[in-house]
């Protein structure tokens, strides 16, 4: 009887070893300054159990990223021990918490698994680099063009093995059957990964009124931010504050890093080294939606209208 009763404590134990309660973690969420904003998560979750972090920004104030240097919110957690998360927020009313051109590496990543770098201008986090998915959030595919239209979705190949990734995109591909939006923030996803938004044609204005030490309201070539927005790789300039003159001491000031692709034209890439063109989520007239232009030899940037079938850059937005 005695050797019975040995077994079965030996099977019970067994039993509670593979099918008993899985270790318990500790998940700290704190705010940088309660003031600024509050966060959501903390608790004591089971090995292996997926949480939501969320930080909410107070009226006046945005969420930057967290400690670990990610960006995504509300993120996602799988619990494999204690943690801490710190949510860092910062005051947009002033008082020397302008974050321009602070960089936040890996923010977002798109459907086909692509890693982007992000940063700060103003108050809005911007990609830091052209998206080059071929898919949407959704998983659905971006048809390669073979053609031009203003209603069908394509997307076109940049040629030059330099930038093998580079993508160009007609509206219809940008919006993914969206309604054009000219509010701030634009809340039209379109191509952009999860919790991103293509920027509107207001969004493009707040942004470059934080940079330009000139009017940038009106229509055509205005400002003096062209330079402050590029990146090393254009066609040489010796006009001041041109993307091509990468000597002036204000060239690429904000860290938006605009690549000189050029765009498409009839499936073709034009202006390469030349220019850069990136759409907007505002429809102006049936075929032609707001776009920014910028030029190797300009420091102005183009407030212009484009026709839809027009293969340009993507630029996204943190919602």
């Amino acid at each position: 009887m005695k050797r019975i009763i040995r077994i079965s404590t030996l099977a019970l134990l067994v039993v509670l070893t593979f099918t008993g309660c899985k270790k318990s973690y500790t998940v700290t969420v704190k705010s940088n300054n309660t003031e600024w904003g509050s966060v959501t998560g903390s608790g004591t979750y089971k090995d292996g159990e997926t949480v939501t972090l969320s930080a909410v920004p107070a009226v006046g104030c945005c969420f930057v990223r967290w400690n670990d240097g990610d960006a995504t919110n509300p993120r996602q957690i799988v619990v494999s021990g204690d943690a801490e998360y710190i949510a860092i927020f910062t005051d947009t009313t002033g008082g020397g918490n302008d974050l321009t051109g602070t960089v936040v590496h890996d923010a977002v990543t798109d459907y086909d698994g692509n890693s982007y770098d992000a940063v700060w201008i103003g108050n809005q986090l911007w990609m830091k680099e052209n998206l080059h998915t071929t898919h949407y959030a959704d998983g659905t595919e971006i048809p390669h063009g073979i053609d031009t239209s203003v209603t069908k979705p394509y997307w076109y190949n940049y040629s030059v093995l330099t930038l093998p990734q580079e993508k160009y995109y007609n509206w219809p591909a940008v919006m993914h059957g969206e309604a054009s939006s000219n509010t701030s923030p634009s809340g039209v996803q379109g191509i952009c990964p999860s919790g991103w938004h293509l920027p509107s044609d207001a969004e493009w204005l707040i942004m470059e009124q934080r940079l330009s030490t000139m009017d940038v309201s009106g229509f055509g070539w205005r400002g003096d931010h062209a330079g402050m927005l590029a990146s090393d790789g254009w066609d040489a300039s010796s006009k001041s504050g041109a993307p091509g003159n990468v000597a002036d001491s204000n060239h690429n000031i904000s860290g938006f890093s605009a690549v000189s692709v050029g765009y498409c034209n009839n499936i073709a890439p034009m202006d390469m080294g030349r220019t850069a063109h990136f759409w907007s989520a505002t429809q102006d007239i049936h075929n032609s939606a707001w776009c920014r232009d910028l030029f190797y030899n300009e420091a102005r940037v183009n407030r212009d209208l484009s026709g839809k079938e027009s293969g340009y850059s993507v630029r996204c937005l943190r919602n």
